[in-house]
């Protein structure tokens, strides 16, 4: 039985390794999934930057719970599997997270300076966008090059100021 230490490990390097994810959102009648370049913090938040009025942001302004999978969409079938599928919630990144999260993007994505020119500009009006924190509650990690095949491990985030996992599995 792998760690927690090992397990957490196994999700930050996913996050790390890839740069896409897709979102999936609940509309007025129908599920909804797009693609969006993310970047996440030590306590597994996710930051996605949104065009405003797209659908998925109509969908997170109706209901705030979604569901995330990354992946690197370049692996064989049959091969040991590496992944992430999570849930959370999404809410607009208020204006005292903006410089944090502004810079986290920034590292990640440097050619995102040719636009926004600074981590406030994130939420300016001219570019009609607005970043999004995807605070996630249960994420299950595939790592089957570590874990085994068909083997996976569930983290559980608890955040009051202080990140708290529970981590299980097969």
């Amino acid at each position: 039985m792998k760690t927690d230490k090992e397990v957490l490990g196994s999700a930050n390097r996913i996050l790390r390794e890839n740069k896409l994810l897709t979102l999936a959102t609940l509309g007025k009648s129908a599920p909804y999934a797009n693609t969006a370049f993310y970047t996440f913090d030590k306590n597994f938040n996710l930051y996605i930057w949104s065009e405003n009025g797209s659908i998925h942001e109509k969908n997170v302004l109706k209901n705030r719970k979604v569901a995330v999978n990354i992946f690197d969409s370049s692996q064989k079938w049959g091969a040991k599997l590496q992944g992430l599928q999570a849930t959370g919630t999404a809410t607009k990144v208020n204006n005292k997270e903006l410089l944090k999260a502004g810079l986290l993007y920034l590292k990640r994505f440097p050619k995102a300076l040719l636009m926004v020119k600074s981590p406030k500009n994130f939420h300016n009006k001219m570019f009609e966008t607005t970043l999004y924190k995807i605070k996630l509650d249960w994420i299950k990690v595939f790592d089957e090059k570590n874990f085994g095949k068909e083997e996976h491990r569930e983290i559980r985030l608890k955040q009051n100021g202080h990140l708290k996992t529970e981590v299980s599995g097969f």
